[in-house]
């Protein structure tokens, strides 16, 4: 009986398919034209944001650099007066950002000028004071290995910034400002972002530093931009007496030089203070090549607003659409066409059921639980089997996300019950924690901030896995994870490492696009500790978790907790440094005491895998590691002044000056140190040294 039913279901199902894939064809034949009309504006518009974000985050890297030299100041690691140190700051961080064109620093009392610029693919250092050779600025090449080669100045007269109205703008900027465009000394056209910098013993000494454009790099950058295949994006300047200016306009196709000829006299009379979205256009523009655009104001540029203008082509948006709607009426007539065939054998199905359910139920064997429905059957005891193996599926599933994967494979394969003990083993423990997640989450929703944490998380399992390792367990937004630990892994620490810098290059990229959506990104802090520890099923009689206790976790929260002190990402103690081989680089960091351990801590930073690290970094390295050396000995002279040197070339190198504060700190006391027994030991006095 139930196979007469079952055959009339199926037909009166082909034949309900059939009727409701035609009234949605006409339904979509219907309504494309005036959904094309409203997808148009809604891509357009999201093509505008996306492109917007690019350029602001372009502009943003001079107020950035200019925010940042601030806090160095103020933090006393740049010194205004010290012309010297100041000159290698702004090499090294023209060299770190390709992308400015200017950096400077002029005196408000002295009217001294210290800039550092690119010309003709060299780095060039420009320094002027009016009482050297009359005010006239003197110039020299920076080679790659930081020497310096006198250059012919290429402006010869006395050069006083305190006239420029870019100073003056300064002056009053106590937040990064942009002026409107002008002519460089140089001759060409820029834009500048001016901060006004204080001394933080003295704030009514300092001067004013700038973080220069050169249009012509902007417009390189908008030149090179493209949306989607033929969509591009131009910046309009608009000038006080003069026509406005277009930047990345010189490649444009004929028809949207025309379109936007047309937009460039609204602009041009919009009031200054007008930053709302200026106009969305669609049209047939020149012939038959219709043009989608949106213009809004960039409200990057905080003086005279520049405006953004998206011009992409029709048919690229709606194009998708057409070419949807027909594969859709091909796809309805195949359908109905097949339908008659899959009548025709379903005789053919009886047997399928049978074999996909063993088929099933041997990988559930092996814990590959797939997500498909059992295939359906018109045999009663056959259709329960089904719906009762899928049930049982869905249950492992869920089990496996509360238990590692790798445990209920172990549970299923041994085929008893799980009981309480363990066995001491040599691990190496890996405790992860997320930097500012509290600002992170802030102004996210409790379902949004579950979401960002369950994408990072996905990240770190993976990354761990891939390297034998396991993820113990998740704590707020840290994790611990175990390696050596249930499977033996003969190389465990050199894996454990692998995945910690597996776990920071997978977060770049997303990062990157966290980042261009406007959120905070994940910085990811990392602690390895190795050592032994009780590992097994632990717990109650009525509840047990697979876990690691002992000393060895401890130190890897510790090690964690005071990556956050030194500035690192991924911290190690010596038994990990030591055990991971030859393929690694490190940086001895520092010899510490931390709280509730009477043993020193060797601590290592992972710089990364050999021939992967930059001869810089390296060459730090070694500078620290040396500093290092003469702090244990109690040379303490000698540490201060390496680590010193350290940040003289590097300012964001944290640990470095961490320990030149120590240094310095622990050398006015050097009496009391050396009549303590002094051990060349950083004591930490809580669990988070903070």
């Amino acid at each position: 009986m139930k196979l007469k039913i079952s055959m009339v279901l199926i037909a009166v199902t082909i034949v309900l398919m059939a009727t409701s894939l035609g009234a949605v064809a006409a339904f979509v034949l219907i309504r494309n034209n005036a959904s094309s009309r409203v997808i148009d504006q809604l891509q357009i518009d999201q093509a505008a944001t996306e492109v917007g974000a690019k350029i602001a985050n372009f502009l943003e890297k001079g107020p950035l650099a200019l925010t940042r030299m601030q806090r160095l100041v103020d933090e006393r690691f740049l010194d205004l007066d010290d012309s010297e140190r100041m000159s290698t700051y702004l090499i090294a961080e023209m060299r770190a950002d390709r992308d400015l064109t200017w950096l400077s620093y002029s005196n408000a009392q002295t009217g001294a000028f210290i800039g550092v610029t690119r010309r003709e693919g060299m780095l060039v250092l420009n320094r002027a004071a009016i009482e050297v050779d009359g005010g006239k600025p003197r110039e020299w090449e920076i080679r790659a290995d930081g020497s310096r080669v006198a250059l012919a100045a290429v402006l010869q007269v006395p050069y006083d910034p305190r006239t420029a109205p870019w100073f003056l703008l300064g002056l009053q900027a106590f937040q990064p400002r942009w002026t409107d465009l002008y002519k460089f000394a140089e001759g060409e056209w820029g834009v500048s972002t001016v901060l006004r910098m204080r001394s933080p013993a003295h704030v009514d000494v300092g001067g004013v530093a700038t973080a220069d454009f050169h249009l012509r790099v902007v417009d390189e950058f908008l030149s090179g931009l493209r949306i989607g295949r033929g969509g591009r994006a131009t910046v309009i300047v608009p000038q006080p007496l003069d026509d406005p200016v277009v930047l990345g306009g010189a490649a444009l196709p004929p028809e949207m030089k025309t379109a936007l000829d047309g937009m460039k006299h609204n602009v041009s009379t919009r009031d200054r203070r007008d930053t709302r979205v200026a106009t969305g256009a669609f049209g047939n523009l020149v012939g038959n090549a219709p043009i989608v655009m949106d213009i809004r104001a960039l409200a990057t540029a905080s003086g005279r607003p520049w405006f953004l203008a998206v011009m992409v082509p029709a048919e690229e948006i709606n194009g998708p659409i057409q070419q949807a709607t027909r594969d859709t009426l091909l796809v309805i007539l195949a359908f109905l066409a097949v339908g008659a065939v899959v009548a025709v054998g379903m005789a053919r199905l009886i047997t399928r059921p049978i074999w996909k359910i063993s088929e099933d139920m041997r990988r559930v064997g092996e814990l590959h639980l797939s997500t498909a429905a059992p295939p359906p059957s018109f045999i009663n005891e056959l259709d329960m089997m089904g719906q009762t193996l899928a049930a049982m599926k869905a249950c492992l599933r869920s089990f496996a996300l509360y238990v590692p994967r790798e445990l209920v494979r172990a549970t299923l394969s041994s085929g008893r019950d799980i009981e309480p003990g363990g066995e001491i083993r040599t691990l190496t423990v890996m405790f992860t924690d997320v930097a500012d997640f509290t600002k992170i989450a802030e102004p996210l929703s409790p379902e949004q901030a579950s979401r960002e944490l369950s994408s990072y998380f996905d990240i770190l399992e993976d990354a761990i896995t891939e390297s034998g390792g396991l993820l113990d367990k998740f704590m707020g937004d840290g994790t611990m994870a175990l390696f050596n630990a249930p499977n033996l892994l003969p190389d465990h620490a050199a894996r454990a490492c692998e995945a910690a810098l597996t776990v920071q290059e997978r977060l770049v990229p997303f990062n990157a696009q966290r980042q261009a959506e406007g959120v905070m990104p994940f910085r990811t802090r990392i602690g390895l500790a190795l050592g032994q520890a009780m590992v097994g099923n632990i717990g109650s009689s009525h509840r047990l978790a697979y876990t690691a206790i002992g000393d060895v976790v401890n130190l890897s929260s510790h090690l964690e907790s005071l990556s956050k002190v030194y500035g690192t990402a991924i911290l190690a103690d010596g038994a990990v440094w030591e055990s991971s081989g030859n393929q690694f680089e490190w940086r001895h960091l520092d010899r510490v005491a931390v709280a509730g351990r009477e043993a020193l801590v060797e601590l290592y930073e992972l710089l990364g895998r050999k021939g992967e690290v930059e001869s810089e970094k390296l060459r730090i390295r070694d500078w620290h590691e040396a500093a290092l050396k003469s702090l244990i000995e109690g040379d303490f002279d000698t540490a201060e002044r390496g680590f010193a040197a350290i940040v003289g070339v590097d300012p964001r190198d944290h640990a470095a000056g961490v320990l030149l504060a120590y240094t310095s700190e622990t050398r006015q006391t050097l009496v009391a140190a050396r009549a303590s027994g002094w051990r060349g030991v950083h004591v930490y006095t809580s669990k988070r040294p903070i």
